[in-house]
């Protein structure tokens, strides 16, 4: 489902949600999954992010999207200072893991999307004599500054 974040109501319902999990359930984090969707109008859907930083801003970019993300990382870390958000981002955009006050959405962690894809075509495709530990390195390494990563290893694609 993908919601309309221009409006009101909806940003009222989905933060009060992320509220009553941590309030009722005592939640301590949360994956937010799909956040390419939420970045753009055209929802990351046939489009593979390789030409460079004016990818992630312009008409494309859902800047009620980013403010909702900012809200709800902004509630999650004031409602518990422990509380920690990763975001599931395919797009690489630059400043999902800044905090607010540095111009970022303020996640604490990027999910690393490409991990768990190179881990089945290396085990699918090729025999352990041939893996190439420099490419390994590299995929495990690839970050910008101060980003942390949650690497995995497998996926339920």
């Amino acid at each position: 489902m993908i919601f309309d974040y221009s409006k009101y109501e909806v940003k009222r319902f989905l933060l009060s949600n992320l509220a009553w999990y941590m309030d009722e359930y005592k939640v301590d984090g949360f994956r937010f999954d799909a956040v390419t969707s939420m970045l753009y109008h055209h929802h990351g859907i046939e489009h593979d992010f390789v030409a460079g930083y004016d990818e992630y801003f312009g008409l494309q970019t859902d800047l009620h999207g980013i403010v909702y993300m900012m809200l709800a990382n902004t509630l999650v870390h004031r409602t518990k200072k422990s509380a920690i958000t990763v975001g599931e981002d395919v797009s690489g955009f630059c400043t999902l893991c800044r905090t607010i006050e540095d111009g970022g959405l303020g996640f604490d962690y990027r999910l690393g999307m490409a991990l768990p894809d190179m881990w089945f075509k290396y085990l699918r495709d090729t025999p352990f004599e041939y893996w190439n530990m420099g490419h390994m390195a590299h995929q495990l390494t690839d970050r910008r500054w101060k980003e942390k990563v949650v690497a995995y290893s497998e996926s339920h694609d």
